[in-house]
């Protein structure tokens, strides 16, 4: 496959790694063990393929420098301290796990509690995560970034999806969501939504089988439903060409719309739950407090995102595109 498309093996991409299939010989018991418990990745890192992990034992990545390795040690000390700042100076995990009486609280209280506590699970979940992946790269294995980009820079609840455990994302596309039939041309929008429901359901369910966790995995589709709908349906981009000023403050109306509702499924399955997540809505809607928080909330987070979309057009300019 290699001289077919006359690729050079020191130099492949990761995602030629992935795609491109090892030579037959690699295929052993012993290169089989040396892959399922490979230390770094074995307990709680990244998931690498098969076909990855082999190509990188003959040939290491080039992306592996001591700079850059150095660089990473940095961000992952910084990112442990500031969990323990967080930890130290903001309750959001004890009075969640307090049980205490949602009602009781403001909705700006709780929707601070929540949004910090989405940060500490992020945290929690990016610091082993960038451990075992530092001690992959010590030992010349590049496995891909489970956590692309902060919880509070995304805005596409798609996009959101695709960074947030971005190795596992991968391989739940490459073996369950294809395989069902994905949601690519010759899918239609029914059966993709009926693909992406059973994709949310399995992953609920791995995590753990609670109801309040598949209640969170079906909140998730019907947020996304929105997003889905106006971007390739009612307000796509290709209708706007000549008018992408508008286009850029229908984006932000709909951006401020998918932060909410991801915030409030998250809340659901990590946070407050659906109690919580109840006293939340009636606080928002029923009340002359919750309608002046809304009233501050919705253009803080709507200039919030006109800086996300600064920052993608940065990046683009640079060269960097990714789909997260």
């Amino acid at each position: 496959m290699l001289k077919k498309k006359q690729l050079d093996p020191n130099n492949l991409s990761e995602r030629d790694r992935i795609t491109i299939p090892a030579a037959r010989s690699a295929y052993s018991f012993q290169n089989y063990l040396s892959y399922t418990l490979y230390s770094p990745l074995y307990l709680a890192g990244p998931i690498v393929t098969f076909n990855d992990y082999i190509y990188q034992l003959r040939f290491p990545s080039p992306s592996i420098t001591t700079k850059r390795t150095i660089l990473y040690a940095l961000r992952f000390l910084i990112c442990l301290l500031v969990m323990e700042l967080v930890l130290h100076y903001i309750y959001a995990v004890a009075i969640s796990k307090s049980n205490p009486d949602w009602s009781l609280y403001t909705p700006f209280q709780l929707g601070m509690l929540g949004y910090f506590n989405l940060h500490i699970i992020w945290l929690k979940l990016l610091i082993p995560w960038r451990f075992f992946r530092l001690w992959a790269l010590l030992d010349n294995v590049d496995p891909p970034e489970n956590m692309v980009r902060c919880m509070t820079d995304n805005y596409s609840a798609l996009a959101f999806w695709r960074g947030w455990h971005r190795s596992f994302n991968r391989w739940i596309v490459r073996y369950i969501f294809i395989p069902l039939g994905g949601s690519g041309r010759g899918t239609s929008q029914v059966r993709a939504l009926i693909n992406m429901t059973i994709v949310f359901t399995f992953v609920a369910l791995w995590h753990d089988i609670s109801l309040r966790l598949l209640t969170w995995s079906w909140l998730i589709i019907l947020f996304l439903l929105p997003e889905v709908l106006c971007t390739k349906v009612l307000f796509p981009a290709r209708n706007f060409t000549t008018r992408p000023g508008l286009y850029r403050f229908l984006s932000g109306i709909g951006a401020v719309s998918n932060c909410i509702m991801m915030m409030a499924a998250n809340l659901v399955g990590f946070a407050i739950g659906l109690d919580g997540l109840k006293s939340w809505i009636m606080g928002l809607f029923g009340s002359q407090e919750g309608w002046l928080f809304l009233s501050c909330a919705i253009p803080v987070c709507y200039v919030g995102i006109m800086v996300m979309f600064e920052h993608r057009e940065a990046e683009r300019r640079l060269g960097i595109f990714m789909s997260c």
